[in-house]
């Protein structure tokens, strides 16, 4: 079932200017582990203060070689800021960690456990970590949940503590996630299948924006008919190329991106 999870690891990348308000770490000792060990419930759970990239990188290497024992489903829950020109997220001493890298660093343990690697995000802007998609990979995450505006630590506190509350009693994020929106909440949830929807209609918008590229696939597409039929192309036939090539793309993209066929 998708969304079931066993495995809550909060990362968090917060300072002092955060007036000593460090949710997630709260968020950790008052709904994640205090329910698990209380409840005894059947979830392994980890908390990490990180201060830079490279204590973030050494940890999400660490996770990737364990992910072969967390086939049950993961959450990773971030709590850093998101940067203001929407390229990442900021970790306390002020470095920049690009949505790409970040994506880098994930996707190894989403393969790992067939695409059951689930981000929860305590972080301003979190949605646009999209941006860090490559259509030609698989993708990094199963589903996110993040905002796409300025949160604040109040309501970050009380929103997903309402979801870990009730993830931990119902094992699942996705259905946490619809119990956490009958609230009004500023987070919502995308899944990595409307993702790659997203990344195709950009990739086709930067394909009709750009002449040059798209008369190049079209120059190639001719030239193998040509030399595969000795023959001069109508332009009805030229345009059949093109949207035959346009669905190559798409489907190239969709079997790089996808773990169905798997």
């Amino acid at each position: 079932m998708i969304g079931k999870i066993k495995h809550i690891i909060v990362l968090e990348s917060l300072d002092a200017t955060d007036g000593g308000r460090f949710t997630g770490e709260t968020l950790y000792n008052d709904f994640i582990k205090m329910r698990i060990d209380s409840y005894q419930k059947n979830f392994t759970h980890k908390f990490y203060k990180v201060n830079s990239k490279e204590t973030f990188s050494e940890i999400i290497k660490y996770i990737q070689h364990n992910a072969d024992y967390m086939q049950e489903g993961i959450v990773i829950h971030l709590e850093m800021h998101g940067d203001s020109k929407l390229n990442g997220l900021v970790f306390s001493n002020g470095v920049l960690i690009k949505w790409d890298e970040i994506c880098d660093l994930l996707r190894p343990i989403n393969v790992a456990t067939k695409n059951k690697l689930f981000l929860t995000m305590g972080t301003c802007n979190g949605r646009y970590i999209y941006k860090g998609v490559d259509p030609y990979k698989k993708s990094p995450y199963s589903g996110y949940i993040s905002a796409s505006k300025t949160v604040k630590p109040e309501e970050i506190y009380t929103k997903f503590g309402l979801l870990f509350e009730h993830l931990i009693e119902n094992g699942n994020i996705v259905n946490s996630y619809l119990e956490m929106e009958k609230t009004e909440s500023n987070f919502y949830y995308k899944d990595s299948k409307r993702v790659f929807k997203e990344a195709f209609s950009e990739t086709m918008e930067n394909l009709t924006n750009n002449l040059d590229l798209k008369e190049e696939i079209l120059k190639v597409s001719i030239e193998q008919t040509k030399k595969a039929t000795g023959k001069e192309l109508t332009e009805q036939e030229s345009e059949a190329i093109l949207k035959k090539a346009l669905r190559d793309i798409y489907d190239k993209q969709l079997k790089a991106f996808d773990f169905e066929e798997e």
